[in-house]
C-alpha cells in the first residue's frame, strides 16, 4: 500500500467532523464525534475550539492558547486518523 502524502488542507464542520484533503488529491472524512467525549479531547465539545484546528504535513491539531498548556496542543496523526477509521 503506499503512503498517504503529506496533508495540504482540513476543515472543521459543525457535526465534528473533520474533512483532510492530501497531496495526491486523496482526502477522507474523519468523524470526531466519540473521541471529544473522552478526556483527551474534551476541550474541543465547545464547538469554537473545534473549529480551530490546525495542520502540518502529517498531523492535525489544536494549540492551547490561554488554557492549561500542559495538556495541549491536542494532536492527531494521520496514522492515528486512519487507524481510526478501520473501526
Amino acid at each position: 500500500m503506499k503512503p498517504m502524502s503529506r496533508i495540504v488542507n482540513v476543515h472543521a464542520r459543525d457535526d465534528y467532523k473533520l474533512l483532510i484533503d492530501f497531496e495526491d488529491g486523496s482526502n477522507i472524512t474523519f468523524n470526531m464525534q466519540k473521541l471529544i467525549n473522552t478526556i483527551p479531547y474534551s476541550r474541543l465539545k465547545e464547538l469554537s475550539n473545534f473549529q480551530t484546528v490546525k495542520f502540518d504535513e502529517k498531523s492535525v491539531y489544536w494549540e492551547a492558547g490561554d488554557e492549561k498548556p500542559e495538556y495541549y496542543p491536542v494532536r492527531l496523526s494521520v496514522d492515528k486518523v486512519l487507524f481510526s477509521l478501520r473501526d
